[in-house]
């Protein structure tokens, strides 16, 4: 683990770290360049079995249980959505047929005249002088 981990895990500060290598409290091998620490020499410098199975499990089905309420909230999202979805899908079905009922009541009523008399409507027609 880097000691910026380390830092993070045991909530001190990275320069904390730093120090308890070099009074030689905390073993770490200097890797590149870079401090690297074991996880067998952290959990002896505090004493504790940090990462004890047991802790790992009881983390492991935290996480799982928190998924599931996760994985459970988005799949009734999901069913509103769809919901939603097909009630405007619905309202959009019954626009287009009213709109099409006004188009085809309106195009009925144009029908009726030929199409001579509404292209010459409005236009007056003199009758040959003869």
């Amino acid at each position: 683990m880097t000691i910026s981990e380390v830092a993070k895990l045991i909530g001190k500060s990275e320069q904390s770290i730093r120090r308890l290598i070099k009074s030689g409290k905390l073993k770490a091998m200097l890797i590149d360049g870079h401090y690297e620490i074991n996880k067998n020499d952290l959990s002896n410098y505090q004493g504790v079995g940090l990462f004890d199975s047991q802790a790992i499990v009881t983390d492991s089905q935290a996480i799982v249980k928190e998924k599931d309420i996760l994985i459970e909230l988005l799949r009734q999202q999901l069913t509103e959505k769809d919901q939603q979805i097909s009630q405007q899908q619905a309202i959009i079905m019954r626009l287009s047929q009213n709109q099409q009922i006004i188009l085809e009541s309106s195009g009925m009523k144009q029908d009726r005249q030929c199409w001579w008399s509404r292209l010459f409507k409005g236009v007056k027609v003199q009758s040959p002088k003869g």
